[in-house]
């Protein structure tokens, strides 16, 4: 069933080609099939080339655009309108309610429509209309879908895709039908488109319907069971372009004055892209796959090798310095984040390629104690603010004493007027303590040297006392006698 289905796409395509031929000669070529991703390197800095006239790739969780082509110009959605239409009803209709299919349902729906073969009378339950509206890509249930949630007019629902367009900011969205058929009126842009389908994808139900290669539909009265198959190549594991592991959900779109299009949400290794091309060319290749699947297909692969997610300053890492002043540890101090950005960069991108602005809380002087706050460094990678991390010291700056001194010595007249006092007064003291023994020294030689020292020193010597003459004479006369 599936290579028939294949090969009844490939002769649509054929069909339509030659009609493309006739009205603007001048193909563009396709691209050639890329290699297996594992074995390509990407770089950010080399986006891949696509065939497409308006692209838009974001990183979903960091919102990070990762690349635009006229992403706000007009363009023509063809049924990437009918992301908006099933954002509607999912928000205005029980899914399970039933719905039967209206004569008048079918008038607005052309003999060249993407269909779901609905007919007049079946019934189906509100779920399985979405399934018709986003799996085939049908035209038949966009109307269906309109006139039961419009309250009878299609018009009228057609009313509130545009106020609801308006409350997402869809500046450059104007629609005039369900379905996305051909209308100057019927106009949106990259971005915009991209908004309504974050929207639906808020919803789970838009997301397992938009993803799924294929919905069982129950047998109804005018109708016997059977299998809708996604008009979305990127889904079908028979594809050279099979991405049935990373699309999640998607949305095909093609009309004349439109081109080729597609939306797309797509998840690997934790990391979900979301991309849109419009107005690629009709042109398919002999397995009947169309521009706009290779253009898809080129911008995932590059969105995930070439770009990471993740933390571009983690907690720990030294992200400047900062000078400390009268430390005998050096000037400066590391400064560690002490806390984390994460965001979504080049895959080669390391903290050298970062601009890091520092914000000190003050001028620092020693002692600092190790996680001492620093204050915060802003982070940039070029001209692309990416947030601000705190910081702290990475180790304590013990004080220098003598740099302490000579400072405090030099802030402040008053403490040099002092320091001299005191060094003077230092000085006249030690001088005075100094000069004390000599002082005393002088005063000990000036006493010995005066008239009245010199009398109490000749009134202490010790004498020889001369013996009288007449004592000298008895005493021999006496001897002589004896």
């Amino acid at each position: 069933m599936k290579g028939l289905t294949r090969r009844l796409r490939a002769l649509s395509a054929s069909l339509v080609l030659v009609l493309v031929l006739v009205l603007d000669a001048g193909a563009v070529p396709l691209p050639a099939l890329a290699e297996d991703a594992a074995q390509t390197a990407y770089s950010a800095a080399e986006p891949p080339t696509l065939t497409s006239s308006k692209a838009l790739l974001v990183e979903r969780e960091t919102g990070t655009t990762l690349l635009e082509v006229g992403a706000d110009e007009r363009a023509y959605p063809a049924s990437l309108t009918k992301v908006m239409t099933a954002l509607v009803v999912l928000e205005n209709a029980d899914l399970d309610a039933e719905v039967t299919v209206e004569e008048g349902d079918l008038d607005e729906v052309t003999w060249d429509s993407s269909i779901a073969g609905l007919k007049v009378g079946e019934t189906l339950t509100v779920r399985d209309l979405l399934a018709c509206l986003l799996v085939p890509s049908g035209n038949d249930a966009s109307y269906v879908l309109a006139r039961f949630v419009g309250g009878g007019d299609w018009h009228a629902f057609v009313d509130m895709m545009n106020e609801r367009a308006a409350q997402l900011g869809c500046e450059g969205t104007h629609f005039a039908n369900p379905c996305g058929l051909h209308d100057d009126n019927h106009y949106s842009t990259a971005r915009d488109l991209v908004r309504i389908f974050e929207a639906a994808l808020t919803h789970p139900e838009f997301e397992e319907i938009a993803g799924s290669e294929s919905w069982n539909l129950p047998e109804t009265s005018q109708n016997p069971a059977r299998t809708l198959e996604s008009t979305d190549t990127l889904l079908d594991p028979e594809s050279p372009v099979y991405m049935g592991d990373t699309v999640v959900a998607s949305k095909t779109g093609t009309t004349l004055e439109g081109g080729r299009c597609l939306i797309a949400l797509a998840q690997r290794d934790g990391r979900t892209l979301v991309g849109v091309v419009l107005g690629a060319p009709m042109d398919a290749d002999a397995e009947g796959v169309t521009s706009n699947f290779y253009d898809m297909r080129s911008l995932l692969e590059w969105g995930f090798g070439a770009w990471r997610t993740g933390d571009v300053v983690a907690v720990g890492d030294v992200v400047g310095s900062a000078e400390v002043s009268l430390s005998s540890d050096g000037d400066a101090v590391d400064a560690l984040a002490t806390s984390s950005i994460a965001a979504t960069v080049p895959s080669e991108t390391t903290l050298d390629d970062l601009t890091l602005t520092p914000s000190w809380d003050e001028a620092f002087q020693a002692p600092l104690d190790a996680d001492a706050p620093l204050g915060k460094v802003s982070v940039a990678l070029g001209d692309r603010e990416l947030g601000t991390v705190t910081v702290a010291a990475a180790h304590a700056m013990a004080l220098s004493i003598p740099s302490y001194l000579v400072w405090w010595l030099t802030s402040d007249p008053v403490h040099t007027v002092l320091a001299v006092v005191g060094v003077v007064a230092v000085l006249v003291v030690v001088g005075l303590i100094a000069s004390a023994p000599s002082r005393s020294r002088r005063r000990r030689s000036k006493a010995t040297s005066s008239p009245q020292r010199r009398a109490v020193a000749r009134s202490v010597e010790p004498t020889r006392l001369k013996t009288p003459a007449k004592a000298k004479g008895k005493h021999i006369g006496s001897h002589m006698r004896r």
